[in-house]
């Protein structure tokens, strides 16, 4: 049975789609890569709030300002305040006190003393520590256990652990909690042994329990320690109070500060003695969240999958793409409403960014497979040139794509080493052994339409002339004639290589560009410092470019070759003249890279926001589309404040409205030389 013959079936393209679509969902929910997904759609939940408690516990920090009202330091804090804040909750009433600070050292005895004397007043839950054995796992740990002197006076103890490694703190958030890891209880937690001795019923549910964080912290009060000292008799009757430290600065990257999934877009800490407190209200009030079993997650992604696969094709278009938007902004509601009215979630990212778009895809491809010409050989040049050609008449060859370009001046290596959506990219050798690169662009690749084909071959034309003028630029060094077969080929200079050694064996050459560059970086960004550089390089580069009258129209960290070591724009096969904004026609260029409609691409200015993305890209490791979104791990750096510096190029570049923007790539240069001047790169 032919595909044509399927085609006419009226089920063959919605079961197609819908195994698919089912399949894709299955994939991203298997493994590391379930796992990713999961915990994105668990942290994106953040982003439509939490619901509300009503429970009244209050967090009272350990803060700096507080410590030098008091005339101490927190490496020093006095246990005589402690003892103060103490007496003051016990005359008040308080409900119980947890404390996430270890007692484990003893210092002046009439401090310790008064400090045991306060404890007794109280309900008071200790923090005890892990002391790691190995590697740094939970369960390779021993207690530390307070002080006896302390250990005494109080009610019990509770490990204070965030569930978070702590070489990763800063970058991940805490997303689950543990009551205890040891099946024996030797080792119940902080928030677990508060929370059992504020509800003695509460008993221990052994399954994963991810973090519920609340409405805009609703459920706690955060009160500095000083003013907590302040607070009128009866405040704190019958409150849950939690004593811990405060992270000295928004951005603190010390231990006992984590992130939260809200925290994480903008890189905040907070304490782990608030971590705890929610975990606390968690535990109590039964509002953690569960995953549900595998076996209902993947029966989930197939019934979806094949509704989505089977119903997106029936539609074409606009209309396939607003219906599947659509369905991505419903899905997204649904999950969000499930974890916020029941203790369920759901890795709804899965869906929307898998299945809907694979769905999407396969309801756009063509209904018709084109007629099965492949069966048919091609005729070769040679065939075809025995043909009888009639006098005074010109027969135009077609160079088939897969041929190699006849340039006798240069020994040419196949196969090719990139395709494009116009021609490929080979190796060639000059007639003096220095190697190049050499591109052929073909006729047959536009379709009917010649009008690109010789728009290409016009736009080397001008961009030849210039190529040499300036570093930052790939340097064109020959551009042939357009062949009566229909192709061109030109020759430019070879980038380097990623791995050295290649020329023994040619085809193992794979050109360094930026792309590949920032796949191999830590957390595929570059440093600061780095991304200065290569950007200021491009910025003379295109702001020399148009200076000459020319756009590139397709700036992007794969178009960015390395040559010697210094950066250049490369892929010129789109550079066109500048003309007035009502003079584009064309929409070329990169999605996520060109500015949002309905800015027209192919100008100035849109080249000066594709660089701007390009900056964002390199810099924050992460995609067009997460733009302007900065990710925890980037104010976990070392060059926190550089990055800053780069932040504020980036935003005004990539600025929707163009009034706004650069309004000249000389302005972005010149910010950009300000920021390398101020960093020692000058």
């Amino acid at each position: 049975m032919t595909v044509e013959s399927l085609n006419e079936r009226k089920l063959y393209r919605p079961a197609v789609g819908a195994g698919l679509t089912v399949l894709c969902g299955l994939v991203l929910s298997w493994g590391a890569i379930g796992e990713k997904f999961t915990e994105a759609s668990y942290d994106k939940l953040s982003r439509f709030g939490g619901r509300p408690t009503t429970n009244e516990v209050v967090v009272v920090q350990m803060d700096d300002a507080s410590a030098a009202e008091q005339g101490m330091t927190r490496a020093t804090w006095d246990r005589g305040v402690h003892a103060e804040l103490l007496n003051k909750l016990a005359d008040d009433g308080c409900r119980l006190v947890v404390f996430d600070v270890h007692f484990a050292a003893a210092r002046d005895e009439g401090t310790d003393n008064r400090l045991a004397a306060a404890l007794r007043r109280n309900r008071v839950v200790l923090m005890a520590d892990l002391v790691y054995l190995s590697n740094k796992q939970v369960g390779a740990a021993t207690v530390e256990l307070p002080l006896p002197k302390f250990l005494e006076a109080a009610t019990n103890w509770g490990v204070a652990k965030a569930n978070v490694t702590v070489q990763h703190q800063h970058e991940e958030p805490v997303r689950r909690h543990w009551q205890d890891p040891t099946p024996d209880g030797s080792q119940p937690s902080l928030p677990w042994t508060a929370a059992h001795m504020a509800d003695p019923t509460l008993k221990r549910v052994p399954e994963e329990q991810w973090m519920r964080y609340y409405a805009g912290r609703d459920g706690l009060e955060l009160l500095p320690y000083a003013q907590a000292l302040k607070k009128p008799p009866g405040f704190f009757t019958h409150r849950v109070v939690f004593i811990g430290n405060e992270p000295p600065e928004p951005f603190a990257r010390e231990i006992d500060a984590f992130v939260t999934p809200e925290s994480l877009r903008v890189g905040w800490t907070v304490g782990g003695v608030e971590i705890h407190a929610i975990t606390f209200l968690n535990l109590i009030n039964g509002d953690w969240l569960r995953l549900g079993p595998k076996w209902v997650q993947g029966l989930t992604l197939m019934v979806l999958g094949t509704l989505l696969g089977a119903g997106l094709n029936r539609f074409r278009g606009v209309v396939a793409v607003g219906l599947a938007v659509g369905l991505a902004l419903v899905l997204t509601s649904a999950g969000a409403c499930l974890s916020y009215y029941t203790n369920f979630f759901f890795p709804w990212l899965i869906v929307v960014v898998g299945q809907v778009p694979c769905a999407l895809v396969w309801a756009l491809m063509p209904a018709k497979v084109q007629p099965q010409v492949q069966h048919q050989p091609a005729p070769s040049l040679a065939a075809v040139a025995v043909v009888p050609v009639p006098p005074n008449k010109t027969i135009r060859l077609e160079l088939p794509a897969e041929e190699i370009p006849d340039a006798p001046e240069y020994e040419i290596i196949s196969p090719a080493v990139g395709k494009g959506g116009f021609g490929k990219v080979w190796i060639a050798r000059n007639a003096i052994g220095q190697w190049q690169a050499l591109k052929a662009v073909y006729q047959s690749n536009f379709g009917a339409n010649r009008a690109p084909y010789e728009a290409e071959f016009k736009g080397l034309q001008r961009y030849k002339p210039i190529s040499e003028k300036h570093p930052g630029l790939l340097r064109i060094d020959l551009v042939s004639k357009m062949k009566p077969e229909g192709y061109f080929y030109y020759v430019m200079e070879l980038g380097d290589a990623q791995a050295p050694g290649w020329e023994q064996q040619p085809t193992l050459y794979k050109p360094k560009d930026l792309e590949n560059l920032r796949k191999q970086a830590y957390g595929r960004r570059l440093p600061v410092k780095e991304c200065l550089r290569v950007v200021t390089v491009l910025a003379e580069a295109l702001d020399f470019l148009h200076q000459q009258g020319l756009t590139h129209r397709d700036i992007k960290p794969a178009n960015v070759i390395f040559v010697q070591g210094r950066p250049k724009l490369a892929d010129i096969g789109l550079v066109s003249e500048i003309r007035p904004i009502d003079e584009v026609k064309t929409i070329v260029g990169t999605i996520g890279y060109m500015p949002p409609p309905p800015e027209k691409p192919g100008t100035p200015q849109a080249d000066i926001y594709a660089l701007g993305m390009l900056l964002y890209v390199i810099s924050t490791g992460s995609d067009p589309g997460l733009f302007p979104d900065l990710s925890t791990t980037l104010m976990a750096r070392s060059g926190q404040a550089d990055f800053i510096r780069l932040n504020s190029i980036i935003l005004k570049a990539c600025q929707p409205e163009v009034a706004q923007r650069y309004q000249a790539t000389s302005e972005m240069l010149s910010d950009l030389q300000a920021v390398a001047k101020e960093l020692g790169l000058n």
